[in-house]
């Protein structure tokens, strides 16, 4: 099995490693710009005051101009998560699904290994890769808080990227049970991924503005996924029951679809 995670991310390290820069660079680039605003947030804040709270929805905050609220709105609820998204989706579509397109998932299971051993390789070889990807980008966002004495908690931002690495890695954990749960749901894996990440996003931001998208709202993960209160070092319950219930959920559903069905 080792050997098998090793392949995985060797086939894939350029690029993941072009991953890791670029997203590197974009965090970078935007924990540095905060100098434009930093002398001058407070009359800032003056002058434009808070937004709304039916706009703050869609940025996750109404404070644009503390080192949490430039930080929320610029980069942890829509950025960073919509990148680690593609990301994983791109992973858990290409690590089952193409396999199997190409008959050459078949041949790897006529080799002497247990399809639960296959199962288990390949998603911890691309919990990995998102794990290492989102600490490249941990990294740099503490190292250039630092550089420009951002005044910010260091422990809610470790807190927050933690969490954003595992939230986004959950769509993952979705659509890869699909791909491997059975033929059917194979089809519509990375789609019904898509659909309960970024739908759910639009869905929790407009609830905002429309009452009758509240109740709705409160049944996808977007809603729990509160940036702020992540910064200030308090982890959602409701995030904390929706990650480990998903990865929970997945195990199980993907290990049973997975050892029943048949490849092809």
């Amino acid at each position: 099995m080792k050997a098998m995670i090793i392949w995985e991310l060797t086939r894939r390290r350029i690029a993941l490693m072009w991953w890791a820069i670029g997203i590197a660079a974009l965090v970078a680039l935007t924990v540095v710009a905060y100098v434009t605003v930093q002398d001058q947030a407070a009359e800032l804040e003056k002058a434009f005051g808070s937004i709304s709270s039916g706009a703050s929805s869609f940025v996750g905050t109404t404070d644009l101009f503390s080192p949490t609220g430039y930080l929320n709105s610029n980069l942890y609820y829509i950025t960073l998560p919509i990148l680690y998204i593609i990301l994983v989706l791109n992973l858990s579509s290409s690590l089952m699904n193409k396999e199997e397109s190409d008959t050459t998932l078949e041949l790897l299971l006529s080799r002497p290994i247990s399809r639960t051993r296959v199962l288990a390789a390949k998603s911890i070889a691309a919990m990995i890769a998102v794990v290492v990807i989102g600490s490249v980008a941990t990294i740099t966002a503490v190292v250039c808080a630092k550089l420009i004495a951002m005044n910010i908690s260091m422990a809610g931002l470790l807190l927050v990227n933690a969490a954003t690495i595992l939230f986004a890695a959950s769509f993952g954990a979705i659509s890869y049970t699909m791909s491997a749960a059975s033929q059917f749901t194979r089809r519509f894996a990375t789609l019904a991924a898509i659909l309960l990440s970024f739908g759910g996003y639009i869905v929790t931001s407009l609830a905002g503005n429309v009452s009758w998208l509240e109740i709705p709202a409160k049944l996808l993960p977007y809603h729990y996924f509160d940036t702020t209160q992540l910064m200030e070092g308090s982890i959602p319950l409701g995030l904390v029951i929706y990650i480990v219930g998903i990865f929970g959920l997945a195990k199980l559903i993907s290990y049973i679809g997975f050892r029943r069905r048949d490849i092809g």
